[in-house]
């Protein structure tokens, strides 16, 4: 690839990060300490850049210089021929749709600890689903599998004071293809929680508890109640790390 093209590259990544920073090329320039029209020359890909500027810029952004030098054009842009930003815009424009991103983010920042657990011969043959009435996730550990489903904890309702309760909301999206109400989960549908704290920390932090540690429905003890009441921090039987709630299970 040659420079002028690596310039105009990079120039349309610190652009598309900044615009969904939703700030103005001065607002960056004073966060990485440059001049406004430094930033606009990146932007042109008409500025070359030092390591030491890429990563001040990198750092103003949130994001590392591995991301603004990756060149690759994601197939997914090439398919809806559409750029990264209207992705975002058009996501920030719909409740619901950010929603489902957040859930589909929250799966995608567990697989990336999956994966380093995978790495670190930890876990086995990790499997992320995309299936109704599947779980998220199967892994193998200890030569088991092992189902793994994850969820946003709930936001805070305009009705709850800041330290209202967290919890997770255990319904499928779905019910059954035959119009039935099959919503709620069974106590042997999956062995694994996976609570995304997000959205009330800000912070893709995850707690985990096994499923035998779950609330049962009084009516039905092999129903999941659909409220359950998560931890700020990891607080016995949720668990700071996946491996331990696993452990539980026995």
């Amino acid at each position: 690839m040659q420079a002028d093209t690596l310039l105009r590259l990079l120039g349309i990544h610190v652009r598309e990060a900044r615009r969904t920073k939703g700030w103005s090329q001065e607002e960056l320039a004073a966060r990485c300490r440059r001049h406004f029209t430094y930033i606009g020359r990146i932007e042109r890909g008409q500025q070359n850049v030092s390591l030491v500027v890429l990563n001040e810029i990198a750092r103003a952004l949130g994001a590392t210089t591995g991301e603004l030098l990756t060149f690759e054009r994601p197939a997914l842009l090439d398919e809806w021929q559409v750029t990264a930003n209207d992705i975002i815009e058009a996501v920030g424009h719909g409740f619901r749709a950010k929603v489902d991103v957040k859930g589909k983010l929250a799966e995608w920042m567990l697989h990336k600890e999956l994966a380093r657990l995978q790495r670190l011969g930890l876990i086995r043959n990790l499997d992320w689903l995309d299936r109704d009435n599947a779980p998220d996730f199967i892994v193998e550990v200890g030569g088991k599998p092992i189902s793994i489903q994850c969820k946003n904890v709930r936001s805070l309702t305009p009705r709850e004071n800041p330290d209202g309760r967290i919890r997770v909301e255990l319904q499928k999206t779905r019910n059954s293809k035959d119009g039935s109400n099959s919503r709620a989960y069974g106590n042997d549908q999956f062995d694994v929680l996976s609570a995304c704290l997000f959205n009330r920390t800000g912070s893709w932090e995850f707690l985990h508890i096994a499923v035998n540690r779950l609330e049962t429905r009084p009516d039905n003890q092999r129903l999941l109640e659909i409220m359950q009441t998560v931890p700020r921090a990891p607080e016995p039987p949720w668990r700071g790390a996946l491996l331990d709630a696993i452990k539980d299970r026995s």
